[in-house]
């Protein structure tokens, strides 16, 4: 690096564009089938976020385009790189593509970042940082935060796996074992392989595993991220041991707001009586005015806002899709509107009017301040 691009990324700017175009910089196979990709900013930034939050990368895959939420890996303590731990997943559009196409000179366009689950906004002394699988991104996040920052921190650093070849990071948690006397990872295969020589600990979560491997239990606060069935059987085992869930905290993505959307749908369907016959009535067509856009639209009732507003190629930031995010807020200036879930809004975007186009459907004539 030369003494001038040195000067640029010491003046860089703080990250604080909804949209940053950024150019991958390395590539790491972290097993075999996930792998870390390291982006710098196009114009130099400085990316400032939360250990815990996530970005999405928006991209365009044959002609379509997709937008995907992936938690930061990095800290924000080394702030001029920005990483992101993928899993290529069997199946999906968007993950096999990253792992196939991504390479060193690759540029795509990130934003955020977004999500409240995050370990600033929760004052904590001791840690349990509990992951399974791709879970362990954010805790990775976290970890390097605290032990850049506080070398002391007490971390007990819990992570579930299928076997050896999937353990993530495996080399760096030695590592910051290796160089942090309070930092106490331990790794759980469930299924190791008999090839494996595996002589970690074993098995599937359970109350009694988890007090043995944490007697302290009681004092720490907890993170957790992992599969949702996962996070259930650690609410599961924390529930029994009387631990105060006050101080447990989990993230999960639910791209689409997918289980949202069939609990909804099974609490509609059982306010039908079938007994009766359906009345067919035309849909209201309302008006959806932008103010910035100058643009005017018709939308139907069961539309959603997000969907209106890109078919319409409005330039709105998106992510989860399912309300977790808050990427997709907007300010209502007037109308009435239904959302179905708004997590990923903070109380002080609610009193500012704004709404998750992402959960949101209209019940008049809306005006957005976009």
């Amino acid at each position: 690096m030369s003494i001038r691009e040195l000067s640029q990324l010491q003046n860089a700017i703080s990250w604080n564009t909804r949209k940053t175009p950024v150019t991958c910089i390395n590539v790491i196979q972290e097993t075999h089938d996930v792998k870390t990709f390291q982006f710098q900013a196009d114009d130099a930034q400085l990316f400032h976020f939360k250990p815990g939050q996530f970005i999405g990368l928006n991209l365009e895959i044959e002609g379509q385009k997709h937008n995907r939420s992936y938690t930061i890996a990095s800290s924000p303590t080394r702030p001029h790189i920005l990483e992101v731990t993928i899993k290529k997943e069997a199946g999906g559009a968007v993950s096999p593509w990253l792992h196939e196409n991504i390479e060193v000179g690759s540029s795509i366009e990130v934003r955020g970042p977004a999500g409240r689950f995050n370990n600033l906004d929760t004052p904590s002394k001791k840690v349990l940082l509990i992951s399974a699988g791709s879970g362990i991104t954010p805790m990775m996040s976290m970890s390097r935060f605290w032990t850049d920052l506080q070398p002391n921190k007490d971390i007990v650093f819990l992570n579930w796996v299928r076997g050896v070849e999937d353990i993530i990071f495996r080399r760096e948690i030695a590592l910051l074992d290796s160089r942090n006397k309070n930092f106490k990872p331990e790794i759980i295969c469930t299924q190791p392989g008999l090839s494996e020589n595996w002589l970690g600990k074993r098995g599937r979560i359970n109350k009694t595993t988890l007090n043995d491997m944490v007697p302290d239990l009681a004092e720490r606060t907890i993170f957790c991220c992992g599969p949702e069935g996962f996070m259930e059987a650690v609410k599961s085992c924390l529930q029994v041991l009387d631990f105060d869930m006050a101080n447990y905290h989990d993230e999960s993505f639910d791209p689409g707001g997918k289980k949202k959307k069939v609990s909804l749908a099974k609490a509609e369907l059982s306010k039908i009586n079938l007994l009766e016959p359906t009345k067919r009535e035309f849909p209201p067509i309302y008006s959806l005015k932008l103010k910035k856009s100058k643009l005017e639209l018709e939308v139907k009732p069961n539309d959603i806002l997000l969907d209106v507003l890109e078919s319409a190629n409005v330039d709105i930031g998106s992510s989860c899709r399912g309300g977790n995010c808050g990427a997709c807020h907007v300010v209502k200036l007037s109308g009435k509107t239904h959302t179905r879930t708004e997590d990923g809004l903070t109380d002080e975007y609610r009193q500012q009017g704004h709404i998750l186009t992402c959960t949101t459907k209209l019940l008049s004539d809306v005006e957005l301040d976009i």
